[in-house]
């Protein structure tokens, strides 16, 4: 009788923490704002085949499995690259014939053998040659695969980092303008030496991220302590982008269990942090979303956060003043030189549940960026039971957004990293791929719609990192930046998508590299893809004409 008694003690207890639990989840996924939409707003998707599914071992790795968008042949058709698990080789697809096929042997890729992870990586050109390049980072360091439009060569980067740190998201961009690329390097706390996962006020605990100069050769010299960027914390990425329009890229970093941080270039290799609505409080940022929400120019951020999902008791940790922690996600509004506002709860997105990689991109071609955030958590015992959806979440035209994943049919009931979206099939309109850890990748090709649009191209050179550019109409103007790392650990397309809606007519576009040049089009053709390099060529060469036919009369 007592046995029965302590089992059914048992059983109501474990019943009690499930509904406490499933209180919070349903909680965090129930509709907690005005949700109403045009249903001419929403896009629609259809599933199509992609048969990499990702290996975790998760006690001897970190939670994380990356991906990118790369164009290895320049024909403005990205493929795919997916990093490989603890026992898994890397892979790259490419879409062809309405699926993803698996090219690896085709273009050569390296093989990385089953003693380390792949936990990070981005694209950019680092030799200069044209064509576009993969930065690795695993358990051992960093890799250069370098890309002659054909096949893969391997180069290991002498990556200063210490016995502690293992690499996380890499973001690129030639930081002192001398023509290189340069390299901030996340870092995390390896797996072995993880003591918790809601350790906030522990200063001495976590991994030292690098910011990696380049020599010119694509070997590198660690400048962090002379930058001002030497700290102890674990992050899961930064990027690099021009914040106040100085020309110069500033840096963004996550840190998980801490804030987001904010630095400004001072233009002589330091950097000073900046305070915004995260500085000296606590909260889970991990995934990074960078745009131009609200076209004015500016460029913004949305961090992922824990959410409601965890109970708030369990999340904040050891945080001694409770008041300091922000389970909420968080959007920064740029308000100009280094200042900033939380949007998050004028937007409508702070109440959503716990989440991972988040990317700003224009599904339905209106003209307004949305938001793809993943989310499911492959370490929490609690996403075994209740999936959530992965958020798909369509802006209006007051700046608010509103989730459609369930009827754009692109729910994502697994553990998703981040959301890649790219033109796969070159119709003009963005398709999605979930870069899921733990289990498969999910594609999705866009239905479509009757807007306009037009594609940016810039060279994947060092002078186009953190390039911006502006997309100029008689009824709006539309700014975005080429950054490398937004999502998690990932890497998002090249190539520039700008929705026009109804417009028919673009008057320009300019482009404001970070080596303070600039390119202006006029009259690119609306839906294409703009070619900036080449347009540039040919306006030179018209200007050339007219000035020997005036030189003539």
């Amino acid at each position: 009788m007592i046995k029965f008694f302590l089992k059914l003690i048992g059983l109501l207890a474990f019943l009690m923490v499930v509904m406490v639990l499933f209180r919070f989840w349903r909680d965090a996924t129930s509709d907690k704002y005005d949700v109403s939409i045009e249903s001419s707003k929403i896009p629609r998707f259809t599933s199509v085949p992609l048969d990499f599914i990702h290996k975790y071992t998760g006690e001897k790795s970190l939670p994380l499995a990356p991906s990118a968008l790369i164009d290895i042949d320049n024909d403005n058709i990205d493929e795919v690259f997916f990093g490989g698990g603890l026992t898994q080789e890397d892979a790259i697809y490419a879409y062809r014939n309405n699926e993803f096929v698996l090219i690896s042997d085709e273009v050569g890729l390296p093989k990385k053998g089953s003693n380390t992870a792949s936990l990070g990586v981005v694209s950019g050109d680092m030799d200069n040659n044209g064509f576009t390049d993969l930065i690795i980072g695993r358990e051992d360091g960093l890799r250069i695969y370098y890309n002659d439009g054909e096949k893969f060569t391997e180069k290991l980067v002498e990556t200063p980092m210490n016995v502690k740190s293992s690499p996380a998201g890499i973001t690129l961009g030639d930081i002192d303008k001398d023509g290189d690329l340069d390299i901030f390097l996340a870092t995390y706390l390896k797996k072995e030496l993880m003591e918790g996962q809601n350790i906030f006020e522990r200063y001495d605990y976590g991994a030292t991220s690098e910011l990696l100069l380049n020599n010119g050769d694509n070997t590198f010299k660690s400048i962090t302590k002379a930058a001002g960027l030497d700290y102890i914390h674990n992050t899961f990425q930064g990027v690099l982008v021009d914040i106040d329009n100085d020309s110069w890229l500033d840096l963004v970093v996550v840190h998980d269990t801490g804030e987001a941080r904010t630095y400004k270039n001072n233009g002589d290799l330091t950097f000073t942090m900046k305070e915004n609505p995260l500085t000296g409080k606590f909260a889970y940022p991990m995934g990074l979303a960078v745009g131009d929400y609200n076209n004015d120019g500016l460029v913004d951020f949305m961090f992922s956060n824990v959410g409601t999902t965890a109970p708030n008791f369990m999340a904040s940790g050891d945080i001694k003043d409770k008041s300091l922690f922000n389970d909420k996600w968080i959007l920064f509004k740029n308000e100009g030189n280094f200042k900033f506002t939380d949007a998050a709860e004028d937007a409508k997105i702070a109440g959503y549940e716990f989440s991972w990689g988040c990317t700003f991109a224009d599904m339905n071609n209106d003209g307004l960026q949305d938001l793809l955030v993943a989310e499911n958590y492959v370490d929490f015992p609690f996403s075994k039971i209740f999936k959530l959806p992965g958020r798909l979440l369509i802006q209006k035209e007051d700046h608010t957004f509103v989730p459609t994943e369930s009827e754009s049919g692109v729910e994502n009931p697994f553990y998703g990293i981040t959301a890649l979206v790219s033109d796969f099939n070159t119709d003009g309109h963005l398709d999605i791929i979930w870069t899921n850890i733990d289990g498969p990748s999910n594609a999705f090709i866009n239905k479509g719609n009757s807007n306009n649009f037009v594609q940016v191209d810039l060279a994947d050179a060092a002078e186009a990192m953190g390039a911006k550019v502006t997309v100029v109409t008689s009824e709006g103007t539309f700014t975005d930046w080429l950054v490398t790392g937004e999502g998690l650990v990932s890497d998002q397309t090249a190539l520039l998508h700008f929705g026009l809606g109804k417009t028919q007519h673009i008057d320009k576009i300019t482009v404001a590299y970070s080596n303070g040049d600039k390119d202006e089009i006029i009259s690119p053709k609306i839906n294409s893809v703009v070619d900036v390099i080449k347009e540039r060529n040919l306006q030179m060469a018209n200007d050339t004409v007219v000035t020997t036919l005036k030189a003539k009369k």
